[in-house]
């Protein structure tokens, strides 16, 4: 009777193998399907996302060359250009079968892409046309970044679509998945009373488990010493990325210094040409007024990337001595007297200090003090006031930089000392502006143990106040 009851358990726990083994079977099916799926959706999504990726890689590699006519910034541009038409070719093959997406891809995305296409080609049409400043207008217009949040909706959209796909097939597939598993653990229960026969074969599987052991233990040693070397790789990769970057720097200081001698040479012959008004006819001393104007910019751009290159290089040194405020305010208001003129911008220094000097690093005071009442002329319009005044609170020495330009928006202002940002308020009169100056300001007022911090609302001019602390 024992062995009966053994040998029909023994059939029943054969069968029931049998049974969860089809079952099993039909799983991997289930899954091999449900992964195919799975992957068919990562890809429409990942090549959703690629699209939307070169479509900004197009729009940033634009809006760097045009700020900063470096021609590397095009190549992501161009690349994005060659590679943007067969990512779309796959996206339409991936979702032929699926009337709901090919409407969407067909009627609404590909018909933005185009424009945002045809955009950016216009803007590389009146860069060679017009110039630089019409490019960037016409770049920097509303309806370029409408068309891009356009393209960027209509692809989360595709996107979620896809998305909620994949759930309501997962969502299936787990519903069958629970029958099988209660089918398949029903199997399990009933074999485990049989199990026991298997404490038969342990003994002999335990040599093979210890052999397994051995080698998983061998395994890991390699994986371990894999790591290690990879480890290595990427300190090395690391160190030569550091110096790459040295490099770089050194590149930018050496070429930023050199380009100082020729331009001071063409700002000595305008002045010279100056001297003579009556050999130059009023349209000539127009044009060479425009040409100091240029040389100006440069001039400033020049040492806003020098600034930033010794920066980056931790080669300023702060050399406190004593100053005098009013000789600064004297050399700022000779610095800047023409430009005010020009624009009709009456530019205002009051000293509130009861001391003439106070100790600081002057070098660097003026340069913080130059970008700040720069940006104030650039941006306030003709006829205006620039106020700069310095006080004293408690321990601390107060610049305060007031204009009646545009202000600064409120949903800017985190991006106000980043470098290269440039915001939504433009020059009054076609001034030039790199994005680095109020960066460079920050750094500057850090390495002084300053702050700086702005007040302002939108349509009613910009306050920026310096602090920085009174050295005995």
């Amino acid at each position: 009777m024992k062995a009966v009851g053994v040998r029909s358990l023994l059939i029943l726990s054969v069968v029931l193998t049998v049974v969860s083994a089809i079952i099993t079977y039909l799983n991997v099916l289930q899954k091999k399907e449900t992964t195919s799926l799975v992957i068919h959706h990562y890809k429409v999504i990942q090549s959703s996302t690629s699209l939307l990726s070169m479509m900004k890689d197009m729009e940033i590699g634009l809006r760097g060359y045009l700020i900063t006519s470096d021609s590397t910034f095009l190549e992501p541009y161009q690349e994005a250009l060659q590679e943007i038409n067969e990512d779309i070719d796959t996206l339409t093959l991936l979702v032929n079968e699926n009337p709901r997406q090919v409407e969407i891809l067909q009627n609404r995305l590909l018909p933005l892409v185009r424009l945002k296409k045809a955009n950016l080609e216009e803007s590389f049409h009146l860069l060679r046309t017009y110039g630089r400043d019409s490019a960037t207008h016409f770049v920097t217009m509303k309806i370029s970044k409408a068309r891009l949040d356009s393209i960027r909706y209509w692809t989360s959209d595709f996107i979620a679509f896809e998305q909620s796909l994949l759930n309501e097939r997962n969502d299936a597939l787990e519903q069958r998945y629970f029958i099988n598993d209660v089918v398949r653990f029903s199997s399990f229960a009933l074999i485990g009373i049989t199990s026991l026969a298997a404490l038969i074969t342990i003994a002999n599987k335990e040599k093979d488990n210890t052999r397994l052991l051995q080698e998983l233990q061998l395994l890991n040693q390699q994986l371990e010493q894999k790591v290690k070397d990879r480890t290595h790789e990427l300190e090395e990769a690391n160190k030569d990325l550091i110096q790459l970057n040295e490099e770089k720097n050194n590149f930018l200081g050496i070429t930023t210094h050199d380009l100082k001698a020729p331009l001071a040479g063409i700002t000595g012959l305008l002045e010279v040409m100056k001297l003579d008004p009556q050999s130059l006819s009023p349209k000539h001393l127009g044009y060479v007024d425009l040409m100091e104007e240029t040389c100006e910019n440069m001039q400033r751009l020049i040492t806003d990337l020098l600034d930033l290159s010794r920066i980056e290089q931790g080669t300023i040194t702060i050399n406190y001595a004593d100053a005098s405020i009013a000789k600064v305010f004297m050399q700022l208001g000779d610095r800047f007297g023409s430009w005010a003129s020009r624009k009709n911008i009456r530019l205002d220094f009051q000293n509130h200090l009861d001391n003439e000097m106070v100790r600081t690093d002057q070098d660097v005071l003026i340069r913080i003090l130059d970008n700040l009442i720069s940006n104030a002329l650039k941006f306030s319009p003709f006829g205006k006031s620039v106020h700069v005044e310095v006080s004293q609170d408690k321990n601390k020495l107060c610049f305060t930089i007031q204009d009646e330009g545009p202000g600064i928006l409120e949903e800017e202002r985190d991006k106000l000392f980043h470098k290269f940002k440039k915001l939504s308020a433009r020059p009054t009169d076609g001034e030039s502006s790199s994005g680095l100056g109020l960066s460079i300001v920050k750094d500057l007022v850090d390495m002084l143990k300053g702050s700086i911090t702005v007040e302002s609302a939108g349509g009613k001019g910009a306050c920026f106040i310096i602090r920085l602390p009174l050295k005995g």
